[in-house]
């Protein structure tokens, strides 16, 4: 039996990717969902019952940073997020397609850099054996990891939406 072609490689490379994103959205959804319900829950216990869930807003700090690199993947790979495009609109078609080609260059190289930057924080509170001491008391590496794994996804993305633009425009003929 022989090796499957790249086409098929690609396919499914693509698809392991579509769903690692869609999985970290959906961690970030159920993280979401969970402050909602816990702040509620714990206003009720306070007005009610004058206790609290200990460590809850910590919790929910730690949560809220999580859950926000985690869907940023997934809301650029959907083009879910907030675009200004005003200037845009004064510029030919062709000048757009160049904007958007540098515009995800640029995301790329910015990413990257970021890339670099949190997984350097990351690794040297790893080695530093730094603790966040709250309510409790988590390693410091924990809270950092979900950066460079993040910035890591979104410069994949947008060397994507790069490569998408190039390939779209060799197919275009302008007259």
């Amino acid at each position: 039996m022989g090796h499957p072609g790249p086409a098929i490689v690609m396919r499914k490379l693509e698809e392991f990717y579509r769903g690692l994103l869609a999985g970290l959205a959906a961690v970030a959804g159920v993280i979401f969902g969970l402050t909602a319900v816990l702040i509620s829950v714990n206003v009720v216990l306070r007005a009610g019952f004058t206790s609290a869930i200990f460590g809850l807003f910590e919790a929910i700090e730690f949560g809220l940073l999580a859950a926000t690199f985690l869907a940023a993947p997934w809301v650029l790979a959907r083009n879910a997020h907030v675009t200004v495009d005003i200037g845009l609109m004064v510029l030919s078609p062709r000048q757009r397609r160049r904007v958007g080609r540098l515009t995800n260059l640029l995301g790329a190289i910015l990413c990257a850099v970021f890339v670099y930057y949190s997984l350097t924080a990351t690794l040297a509170s790893a080695a530093r054996g730094s603790m966040i001491r709250t309510s409790f008391v988590v390693p410091e590496w924990w809270v950092l990891s979900v950066m460079p794994v993040a910035m890591a996804l979104m410069t994949v993305e947008f060397l994507l939406r790069f490569g998408r633009a190039v390939t779209a425009e060799r197919g275009r003929i302008e007259l």
